[in-house]
């Protein structure tokens, strides 16, 4: 049972989870609403500073999620770049998508099973945390109620959508938050499924397999940040909870799995609560002058700031602010960080920081705590007060509730606080961009440039002989095609599979040099062990003065001395590394094992695989690995007496 570290185990989770995703996938080509190329930039071209505010939605609503960061006061710099235009500055109208990228929404739509859309309408969708410079994202739904084969069983597809990139944040700056126009725009493809995945683990093999189908159009982004996965997760008795920015696969089962982890808490919270007076009333009390936290730095700094100090009773809320499951008192740390108050303590931490256990008691009796209450203390600058008080008292207006909806972001170790939940108030008519009408004739042309599924792919490369894991990688990394072409061409389907997943390691990779190294393979002038070595080291492996045992013909055998790496290409003969000398062999083995006999004497022929590594070392690429390894085993035997026979 794979467990992960601090974490519960990662076994099917009961029945009544539900995990949903959205992953947003970046389309190559221009950008979404103009012409600029949707690469990134390093160009700068100087900048703009613009503030946002929230407006009412279509239903007159003003959303709680934009209204929070509204609440920040935040200024926005934005820093202007050679693939940014007018558009991105939010002083011109979107141009219409470009006919590719809509080709390409489709595409995917329909890989995921969805009703295509008669008209596409883009809608806006308030934004106002800097990373739009418009206030909105733009995003238009092309395909609806889809059905996707995962691993074991289809997943429903609630929608298919086509929206912009946002900015990419540069920096934060006091008050100010600095942005980079130059992703702005791109277009991103957003895959929803429907709530129907029970595990983390199944939540990341879903993921996995609508990645790998979604790469097969050919137009997705292979940057590492041009994929990244939102998830939405409930237990029972809970509300849904979205999690922002997984950006790898990998970190979905350990970001689900420590969720599930907190909303289980918050439930048992609620649980012990109910039986407890519980009070959301805060009276808070000025202790800046006492002398309980002059061995506290943070208290200490804050009050020579002109921040004050203030307690509050926390009523029936001992135990389970913090007692190593339960961490009420974080999330009360989270929210208000999120709004710039920081400096929270609480009783159920102390004694700590400082304040010891008669200070603790000096508090708790001067703020009139009972035995179930708990106690609060914080650094806040006294315009603060009321904002403070209200996080506050919702904070545990929710925990009575078990777990609240709302937006959290993935972190390292799990999630952390970033807003409320949006609704639907955040939603409007997009009135710059006409609507799209898709026609069944365009449709009809569009079903024939569906490429083939991952199965069919895979299933092709296997019948030439690629094993089905190596078939997978190659998709994966979308090199199927380039191992195709070589399996046709060179044959040795296994080994041209394990070199061509050490070329597309490395970035970016060099397909010249990899066909001439498989050419001269299939020629049986490089030995299968010595590919990869060559290509990774430089030049064919060959450094300058490098004596290399050359084979013109069977009858006429030289040696030369190459002066300039590139005369290989000059001589204008297939080179392949002589194994006949073996008196050189000879020599590196058992130079290698007079340094290492001891070692031999005392692990026999356990020896072997070191003392192997060893000699390689020395010998690669000048000889065949059977050779090296038959004469290395004859020589280990003769230092430990014993017979080959």
């Amino acid at each position: 049972m794979t467990r992960i570290s601090g974490g519960r185990s990662l076994k099917e989770e009961p029945n009544d989870t539900k995990i949903g995703l959205e992953i947003h996938f970046q389309v190559k080509g221009r950008k979404l609403f103009c012409e600029c190329l949707g690469e990134e930039s390093v160009l700068e071209l100087g900048s703009f500073e613009r503030k946002l505010s929230v407006v009412s939605g279509e239903k007159s609503d003003k959303d709680a999620a934009a209204m929070q960061e509204s609440s920040k006061g935040k200024e926005y710099e934005y820093i202007k770049t050679e693939n940014s235009c007018l558009v991105e500055m939010d002083e011109e109208p979107p141009h219409l998508p470009g006919r590719e990228t809509l080709e390409t929404a489709v595409v995917v739509s329909l890989i995921m099973g969805c009703r295509i859309v008669d008209n596409v309408h883009f809608m806006r969708k308030i934004v106002i945390d800097g990373s739009n410079t418009s206030g909105f994202q733009r995003t238009g739904i092309i395909g609806l109620h889809g059905n996707f084969k995962g691993n074991s069983r289809n997943i429903g597809i609630t929608s298919v959508t086509l929206e912009e990139e946002a900015c990419k944040k540069v920096r934060e700056e006091g008050e100010k938050i600095v942005y980079n126009l130059d992703r702005l725009g791109i277009p991103l493809i957003e895959i929803s499924t429907d709530p129907d995945m029970r595990s983390p683990k199944e939540a990341r093999e879903v993921a996995q397999s609508i990645g790998l189908a979604v790469k097969q159009s050919g137009m997705i982004r292979r940057e590492a940040s041009s994929i990244r996965q939102d998830l939405n997760v409930s237990i029972k008795g809970g509300n849904r909870v979205e999690i922002k920015g997984v950006q790898s696969l990998s970190q979905i089962e350990k970001v689900l799995s420590k969720e599930i982890e907190r909303q289980e808490s918050l439930i048992e919270i609620a649980n012990v609560l109910k039986g407890r007076a519980v009070s959301t009333g805060l009276l808070l009390e000025d202790l800046t002058n006492s002398n309980y936290f002059k061995d506290y730095e943070l208290f200490s700094k804050g009050a020579k700031s002109g921040k004050k100090i203030f307690g509050f009773t926390l009523p029936g809320l001992s135990g389970v602010l913090n007692n190593g499951r339960f961490r009420l008192g974080k999330e009360i740390a989270e929210r208000l960080k999120v709004v710039g108050i920081g400096g929270f303590i609480h009783s159920d931490e102390l004694p700590n920081y400082g304040i010891g256990e008669n200070e603790k008691q000096e508090i708790s009796r001067k703020l009139g705590s009972k035995t179930d209450d708990a106690f609060g203390l914080i650094v806040l600058e006294p315009t603060k007060i009321e904002v403070c008080i209200e996080i506050i008292q919702n904070r545990i207006k929710d925990a009575l509730g078990g777990v609240p909806a709302e937006t959290r972001g993935a972190t390292e170790n799990g999630t952390r606080y970033l807003r409320p939940l949006a609704g639907s108030s955040r939603m409007y008519p997009e009135t710059d961009i006409p609507l799209i009408r898709l026609d069944p004739s365009y449709l009809k042309e569009v079903e024939k440039k569906l490429p083939p599924t991952v199965e069919q792919r895979v299933n092709l490369l296997e019948a030439l002989g690629v094993p089905r894991q190596e078939a997978f990688n190659s998709l994966w990394k979308e090199y199927d095609d380039v191992l195709e072409s070589f399996v046709n061409e060179f044959g040795n389907p296994k080994i041209c599979a394990k070199f061509l997943s050490v070329v597309f390691s490395s970035e970016p990779p060099d397909l010249q040099k990899a066909k001439t190294l498989i050419n001269r393979f299939s020629k049986g002038n490089i030995p299968s062990e010595s590919l990869e070595s060559l290509y990774q080291d430089g030049e064919f492996g060959l450094s300058e003065n490098r004596k290399i045992m050359l084979t013109k013909n069977e009858s006429l055998d030289f040696t030369l001395i190459l002066k300039d790496q590139h005369e290989m290409k000059e001589i204008g003969v297939d080179f392949k590394i002589k194994s006949e000398d073996t008196e050189k062999l000879v020599r590196i083995i058992e130079s290698v094992i007079e340094e290492n006999k001891s070692l031999i004497k005392e692990r026999g022929e356990g020896s072997f695989k070191l003392i192997m590594g060893k000699v390689m070392k020395e010998a690669r690429g000048q000889f065949e690995g059977k050779e090296i390894s038959e004469l290395l085993t004859k020589k280990i035997r003769d230092v430990i007496g014993k017979s080959d026979n």
